[in-house]
């Protein structure tokens, strides 16, 4: 059975006896009628304001702002980027700092698209979060992305000092699309020799864009749960990558990078049991633990994919976030961490 065109949605046969209750619950209340965006114009998805429902208060952090980065390594416009700085005075060397990317499939999202996140990372981890408002497909296709956010990046590593950052300390992440962007800004800075992260935060990453119902075992077993069935990803994946020759180029697809994986840095991931991605980030953790570098997984029972951005309303999205900040505070403060 394909999806209907029109609302309501009811959970598809496959999944109603799989997926979490808690879940179940929140979706047959909020999301039943609501037009899934692989079926609308792209511009009524971006006018609503909210990518997925759920999510509960910022946190509070000390100050928040915006700032505007001028390229020095590739073209187009000034990218855009949002800092949390915590409460408080910073350490004697400066903040650690946590490069955060939202997701949307590369489609979908902006700056604003996960401030939840990022100020819990920041309030929680004790770490200045940049977030990084990157350029959109299909209007700016594969590698316009890559390109802002590693420009984000080396702005961070340059200013640093005069942010008071500890560029020593630094992680990043992001959840699904931005998951993916940060596995390749760990994979391009090793290419390069440097091992600039500290951590990889990995929320139901991208890792294999040449995935499909045929040769993954995830996206056959979930192609019609909610949150991201396999037509939507499909759609996601046609409109960042519309040449078929790039699904597997290392920069869109992290598993098929051909480096050594154990110049990665360490990786907290978490991954949803009726997620279509989760799967190929399994591939990937084990790729890193393959290679010597520790990589926790942690698999949320029942949970599709957007569980992350939901933590007001599922347990399994506020645990997300919880072991995330864990995870920083740990590899940004070692010593009071034991």
């Amino acid at each position: 059975m394909t999806q209907q065109q029109q609302p309501p949605y009811p959970l598809h046969e496959s999944v109603v006896d799989r997926i979490d209750a808690e879940y179940a619950a929140f979706y047959n209340k909020h999301i039943i009628d609501k037009q899934p965006v692989h079926l609308q114009p792209i511009e009524v998805s971006r006018s609503s304001g909210v990518l997925n429902p759920g999510a509960g208060p910022l946190q509070p952090c000390g100050s928040t702002d915006d700032w505007s980065i001028t390229r020095v390594e590739s073209e187009g416009p000034d990218v855009k980027v949002r800092c949390f700085t915590p409460i408080g005075e910073p350490p004697e060397a400066g903040w650690p700092v946590c490069v955060y990317i939202h997701g949307g499939g590369w489609v979908l999202g902006n700056i604003d698209t996960e401030n939840v996140i990022a100020t819990h990372l920041c309030a929680r981890g004790k770490s200045v979060v940049v977030s990084v408002d990157y350029r959109l497909a299909p209007e700016n296709p594969f590698p316009a992305a890559v390109d802002d956010v590693w420009e984000a990046v080396i702005w961070v590593r340059r200013q640093g000092t005069d942010l008071d950052l500890d560029i020593t300390k630094m992680a990043i992440g992001g959840s699904s699309a931005g998951g993916n962007l940060a596995a390749v800004m760990c994979q391009r800075a090793a290419d390069r020799g440097d091992q600039w992260f500290s951590l990889q935060l990995l929320s139901v990453p991208v890792m294999d864009n040449s995935a499909d119902v045929r040769n993954n075992p995830s996206w056959e077993e979930n192609q019609y749960t909610p949150g991201l069935p396999a037509a939507k990803m499909l759609w996601f994946k046609n409109h960042y990558l519309p040449n078929r020759d790039d699904w597997q180029h290392p920069e869109a697809s992290p598993l098929f990078w051909g480096g050594d994986f154990s110049k990665l840095p360490p990786a907290c991931m978490v991954v949803g049991e009726l997620d279509v991605l989760k799967h190929e980030g399994e591939q990937f953790a084990q790729k890193l633990a393959d290679a010597g570098v520790r990589c926790d997984v942690h698999v949320m029972r029942g949970q599709p994919h957007p569980f992350i951005a939901m933590d007001a309303a599922l347990e399994a999205g506020a645990r997300a976030i919880t072991l995330f900040c864990e995870a920083l505070d740990r590899a940004m403060y070692p010593s009071s961490s034991q």
